[in-house]
């Protein structure tokens, strides 16, 4: 008879060790696994660009060679030279006729086509007719948002067009773009081409609540560079000839856009960036830096119901993925862009040197540019694409 005292099996030290190898190796691929889904987002994201970027070009090459903006070029001139922009607007505005600004697109098959732009029915909103607003002057939001404007939105059915027709496409928004993507997981059952905010039912009866955000339409996740929508007198800045930064309302060529040729740096200057801070990511996706700065952002009519996440330059770590003039795609450390910005001032004349590569001191505009008052706590202070010196003729990197 056969021992059973000696029956073939495991120990319980054998067991232990087995489950400390699965353990220890499941420690080491579960990171790389980790690492490997958020390239694989990354270079997702890359790709959704380089198809905006195209549609972008396409949308220049059908309008001369002239980069995306729904201002009117004249805005500014003649008798409306200096006016302020919601005043100037209203008087380019013919009764009963399409509304200008940002096209949203046809909602639920109806042939409906929503705006955003200054008449009640459309928010009263002159962000959706400016490319950028500044905090003061005549060229601002009409409901307050500084920073707000058309270039958040290059998913705008003037340029979706190019896209199968869809400002929601697939292509706009960054996979690791959480929050605006929770906001539209619902549009999938839409038959239009457009997917209705919660504020565009306020002003629109009869559609429904499908997106709950209180933010008048959901941008994409990629931001245009103002400066490549802006003629560059905006953002001139040549001390020795006493030429500032103008108000696009005090020039009357301020509205009309730049070629993609005027850009003299085009491998240098960006074109898209995503606008949230998505790579290297060390907070909670809902800012809590913006929530205790009373910002436009969260207050009052701001972007997904109380959730607005950190801007593209809330900390140094910040590698957004960005496309250039020259098409290039890649990603750009935040520290890298300041490092650049440095580094040129030793090129430029002595009184051109003040901020380096962007704009810090227009008089119009917070002393800062575009942060959004996120970022005084990490003492980043990089406000370019936004506030490129020099604009579509100025450059956010060096050649190394």
């Amino acid at each position: 008879m056969k021992d059973k005292q000696h029956l073939p099996g495991f120990t319980i030290v054998e067991l232990l060790v087995v489950i400390s190898i699965i353990a220890l190796l499941v420690g080491i691929l579960v990171p790389a696994v980790q690492k490997a889904r958020d390239s694989a987002k990354v270079t997702q994201s890359k790709s959704n660009m380089h198809q905006v970027m195209i549609a972008l070009q396409t949308y220049a090459s059908d309008h001369n060679d002239r980069n995306f903006t729904t201002a009117p070029d004249n805005l500014s001139s003649g008798s409306r030279l200096g006016m302020g922009i919601e005043t100037a607007i209203n008087s380019l505005q013919v009764a009963n006729t399409y509304p200008m600004g940002i096209k949203l697109g046809e909602y639920d098959g109806n042939g409906y086509i929503y705006f955003i732009g200054t008449p009640t029915w459309c928010g009263g909103e002159t962000g959706g007719i400016a490319p950028y607003c500044f905090e003061s002057g005549d060229t601002t939001s009409s409901t307050g948002k500084r920073g707000y404007g058309t270039w958040r939105y290059p998913n705008a059915l003037q340029v979706a067009e190019y896209m199968e027709g869809k400002p929601l496409h697939d292509a706009y928004f960054s996979p690791k773009d959480t929050v605006p993507l929770k906001a539209i997981e619902n549009c999938e059952d839409n038959s239009g081409s457009y997917c209705p905010t919660s504020a565009m039912h306020e002003v629109h009866s009869g559609a429904d609540d499908i997106i709950t955000s209180n933010m008048l339409g959901i941008p994409s996740s990629y931001c245009i560079s103002p400066c490549l929508m802006y003629n560059p007198v905006v953002y001139q800045y040549y001390i020795e000839a006493s030429l500032f930064p103008t108000d696009p309302m005090n020039s009357p060529r301020g509205f009309k856009p730049p070629t993609i040729s005027q850009s003299k740096y085009p491998a240098n200057k960006t074109w898209l960036m995503e606008h949230h801070w998505l790579q290297n990511l060390s907070a909670n996706e809902c800012s809590r830096r913006l929530s205790s700065m009373g910002t436009w952002f969260l207050d009052g009519d701001g972007c997904y119901d109380g959730c607005e996440p950190s801007h593209y330059n809330a900390h140094p770590d910040s590698e957004p993925v960005c496309v250039f003039v020259d098409g290039s795609v890649k990603t750009y450390m935040m520290n890298d862009f300041m490092i650049d910005s440095g580094l040129a001032v030793q090129d430029m004349p002595g009184p051109q040197r003040l901020g380096g590569l962007q704009i810090v001191n227009m008089t119009f505009d917070n002393e800062n540019g575009y942060y959004a008052d996120a970022n005084e706590i990490t003492d980043v202070r990089w406000t370019g694409h936004t506030h490129t010196k020099f604009g579509a003729r100025g450059r956010d990197t060096i050649s190394k």
